[in-house]
């Protein structure tokens, strides 16, 4: 089943499908080709392929794509408020997200902005650019159950099954 759908009228759905990945473990955060930031979520397997059998894959996968991201430390003060700290997003300090859990997936409507909450204060905040002319998903999110979602460019995003052609 392929879904194509505009944010402003499917936030619910989004949620829905977003939800499940709240709890899982971050244990894997990476970078691929052309410095797209990767994290894997949930239980670790070896890849199908054997060319990649040295490689490890969660059950859930998250890539940046074509989107800015920084890495933020959430101070608790007095009376529940915050004071954050911005982090300069290096490849070292995101290794930070390793073997904590994901405790909130917030995705802001207006822009796609994505706000990843996890364990020990931290929060991964991908920032779309909406007026990007690279024609690529701002991030998609691998599911376990053989869906992706892909969300952008523009204000749309899709789910639908990995063995369908993009």
């Amino acid at each position: 089943m392929n879904t194509n759908i505009e944010i402003a009228n499917s936030q619910p759905s989004l949620n829905q499908i977003t939800q499940k990945i709240i709890g899982e473990t971050c244990n894997q955060v990476t970078f691929s080709y052309g410095d797209e930031l990767l994290l894997d979520f949930g239980e670790m397997t070896a890849y199908d392929h054997p060319k990649l059998r040295d490689l490890r894959k969660g059950t859930w996968q998250l890539s940046t794509r074509a989107t800015n991201f920084d890495l933020r430390k959430v101070y608790p003060m007095f009376f529940s408020s915050y004071f954050k700290n911005p982090m300069y997003p290096t490849k070292r300090r995101l290794r930070l997200l390793e073997n904590k859990k994901l405790t909130d997936f917030v995705i802001d409507s207006d822009n796609f902005k994505l706000t990843l909450s996890f364990e020990c204060g931290y929060e991964l905040i991908l920032e779309p650019d909406l007026e990007d002319d690279s024609g690529l998903a701002y991030w998609e999110l691998m599911m376990p159950n053989e869906q992706i979602l892909i969300v952008g460019p523009g204000l749309f995003w899709e789910c639908k099954s990995i063995h369908e052609p993009y």
